[in-house]
């Protein structure tokens, strides 16, 4: 007898324009405002979820094309979908047809054109109403995306979105329990100062991404939530992972020995790149203070010993790594991860759990929440200016993973929060550098290596 499959009620099946509305959200983390979403699909199955913040009123003729290159752009990327779905978030009244959003409308077909790809719906959202472009008399409540199939399904499974940006970015995965009262932040001002200057010689880096492949080892294996066991470790190796990421090498390497799980390779590609460096005799190849690379040179004999390496149970498990052999191939394939042109999968668990790590350390580093920082009367100048600059370096490498994951609004917004503590802040301003020149990873291009495959 044939056996017929059952389908999972809470698999999302989109059937309606409500349903695909209720997806936005979930995709991008939080309701977004004065935006414009494009929803690319194909073979049945949802593609890339852009979002861009809405245009002005742009007169002049190069900007406007500009703009439909970006979006042509952009769609283009997700070369498994054959259409586009649109949708205008904007404080419009409910039913009102502007003529900036006509104007807008047309600059997204000419780019959906240029693409290649048709539309295959384009809705408003202003407020608490809804309604189809080409039909602005059928004005629907917004409460019925909210009480769709499809976000019951979602939320059924365990997915949420935040009301805000700041709040989907800051804490998508959740805050520090209540009444926390750590000192990570002072033991991060002193590695800080301690290491300042050292953490990109090639004897430091070695030991510094052991203790880290340790600490995210043991929060990789750990069940549950992810908090508990971040918050495990005393403060002084909480401190010590945070200062290790006010250097941009360390913090470079740490990305791409998650995104390979392959930390020898890292550091072999490390080696390598020490030995260019070391024969680069330009003190202007790089911003002040900056380090264009690791270095071969012994570290300074007054650094202190880094923490242990965290291990399991009572085996103290093997020493800090050798020094590694220099190889040409590893710092290619570094080269290729950092700037998204690297063709397989990075390996998403590992960088999830450094991602998760991060917001802790942030959380740690910035107890009052962002925007609100309680400056400490009894520190001086000096100490403020480093935990700035320590809280800068794990947002920027927030924002590099948020780009890993073709997540252009996070990185944008982990990028200005950098950039706000630190002006210019170097790295920060690399990150867009980067992300302008290939917007889309490569691994985020095929559904079977992007995140959330």
């Amino acid at each position: 007898m044939r056996q017929h499959p059952i389908r999972d009620p809470f698999v999302p099946v989109v059937r309606c324009a409500a349903d695909l509305l209720a997806v936005v959200p979930h995709t991008l983390g939080y309701w977004p405002a004065d935006s414009l979403v494009l929803f690319a699909a194909g073979g049945g199955t949802a593609g890339a979820c852009v979002r861009v913040d809405l245009p002005g009123r742009p007169s002049d003729q190069g900007l406007r094309a500009a703009f439909v290159a970006e979006l042509a752009d952009l769609v283009g990327h997700d070369v498994l979908s054959d259409r586009v779905f649109v949708i205008v978030y904007t404080t419009s009244a409910a039913g009102g047809r502007p003529v900036e959003v006509d104007g807008l409308l047309a600059l997204v077909d000419e780019a959906a054109r240029r693409a290649g790809r048709a539309v295959a719906g384009r809705w408003i959202v202003a407020g608490d109403r809804w309604w189809p472009a080409d039909d602005p008399a059928d004005v629907q409540d917004v409460a019925g995306i909210e009480d769709s199939a499809v976000n019951a399904a979602l939320v059924a499974s365990g997915s949420s979105y935040a009301a805000a940006p700041r709040l989907a970015m800051d804490h998508e995965y959740g805050a520090l329990p209540a009444g926390t009262d750590r000192g990570a932040g002072r033991a991060a001002v002193r590695w800080a100062q301690a290491g300042g200057g050292a953490w990109h010689h090639l004897d430091r880096l070695v030991p510094a991404l052991s203790v880290w492949a340790g600490v995210l080892a043991g929060v990789l294996g750990s069940p549950g939530d992810p908090v508990p066991a971040v918050l495990g470790h005393d403060d002084d190796l909480l401190g010590f992972l945070a200062a290790s990421l006010t250097d941009p090498v360390l913090a470079d390497l740490l990305l791409v020995a998650c995104a390979t799980d392959d930390l020898d390779g890292a550091l072999a590609a490390a080696a390598m790149w020490a030995e260019l460096c070391d024969d680069v005799d330009d003190p202007q190849a790089g911003a002040e203070g900056v380090p264009i690379g690791p270095t071969l040179a012994p570290a300074p004999a007054r650094l202190p010993a880094v923490p242990r390496r965290p291990q399991a149970g009572a085996d103290p498990g093997p020493g800090p790594a050798p020094l590694p052999g220099p190889d040409a191939g590893e710092l290619v394939r570094l080269s290729r991860v950092l700037t998204g042109e690297w063709a397989d999968a990075p390996h998403w668990p590992l960088l999830d759990t450094l991602y998760r790590v991060l917001q802790v350390l942030g959380w740690l580093l910035e107890p009052a929440g962002p925007g609100e920082r309680t400056e400490d009367p009894g520190r001086d100048g000096a100490d403020a200016a480093l935990e700035r600059a320590v809280l800068a370096g794990v947002l920027v490498e927030l924002a590099q993973l948020n780009r890993f994951r073709a997540r252009g609004s996070h990185t944008a917004h982990f990028v200005r929060r950098a950039t706000a503590l630190v002006p210019g802040h170097p790295s920060a301003l690399r990150v867009l550098r980067l992300a302008d020149a290939r917007p889309v990873p490569l691994w985020a291009r095929d559904r079977a290596t992007a995140w959330h495959s």
